[in-house]
């Protein structure tokens, strides 16, 4: 994967040769990033979520379930927790088997 989270702070992140703008959101505390992602609504239709603490998979995976069912202009939640990048699209969560595909991901 090309990029790098420096680029992600000023709201561009390079992403398989192309350039796409976010909405970076930095999580902290275990009760934020449905707040969050519900705040962005409106400016961007992809969100950056920088994961600093440990966030259960199971409540992160409804959270962003919960997004692409209320902004139906989102395109995508990208995550990064640590050096991992996980790339959440409206598709996957329609799957029945996107919380157990998505905890496998975020839990590896």
């Amino acid at each position: 994967m090309t990029g790098s989270l420096p680029l992600a702070y000023r709201g561009v992140y390079l992403k398989k040769g192309s350039y796409a703008m976010y909405d970076l959101k930095t999580v902290y505390g275990k009760g934020s990033v449905g707040t969050q992602l519900l705040d962005s609504i409106g400016q961007s239709n992809r969100i950056l979520l920088n994961i600093t603490s440990d966030y259960n998979a199971r409540l992160l995976a409804a959270d962003i379930k919960t997004y692409f069912e209320v902004n139906r202009k989102a395109i995508e939640v990208l995550l990064f927790k640590g050096k991992k990048a996980i790339s959440v699209n409206r598709y996957a969560t329609q799957s029945p088997k996107f919380y157990r595909q998505f905890r496998k991901k975020y839990e590896q």
